[in-house]
């Protein structure tokens, strides 16, 4: 490392980030700035692991062949709509074609299905991390969460 890069001092980024926050700034209520640091990043971590954020591998099923295209989880409806035709709005039961799936799902559960069943789609609360399968359950407790601390 040259002695011109922002972070000539090994210990220059960790003081950086730990000096952001002190207890003046933010009651930590029992926690040393050390846990209060480790929660925030691992809470950090989540939100960069969920699912919007992840690759997930598309096995639905045309014709004899799995798809198997890594798709972001935020892209995930369009490459159903656009790739595999398969219509939010369309209130037909259809049977699902991920790749060993036998269910009939209605068209507008087709993808709240794929998400449960198929990929392990989990929306985590923002402030205590439990995980919830739908995002609209994910923010009414996050509400909630924020309000009461738990």
């Amino acid at each position: 490392m040259s002695n011109n890069s922002a972070y000539a001092n090994s210990d220059r980024f960790n003081q950086d980030f730990t000096d952001e926050v002190s207890n003046s700034d933010i009651p930590l209520v029992g926690l040393t700035t050390a846990t209060y640091h480790f929660q925030d990043a691992f809470m950090l971590v989540k939100i960069a692991a969920s699912p919007e954020h992840r690759l997930h591998t598309c096995q639905w099923v045309d014709n004899t062949t799995s798809c198997r295209h890594e798709v972001l989880g935020q892209n995930f409806p369009t490459h159903l709509r656009d790739r595999h035709g398969i219509m939010n709005a369309d209130g037909r039961v259809q049977k699902c074609r991920w790749d060993g799936c036998r269910e009939y799902v209605i068209g507008t559960n087709m993808f709240p299905h794929i998400q449960q069943k198929h990929i392990a789609w989990m929306y985590a609360c923002f402030n205590c991390g439990m995980e919830f399968p739908r995002q609209n359950m994910r923010n009414i407790h996050f509400n909630q969460c924020r309000e009461t601390g738990t």
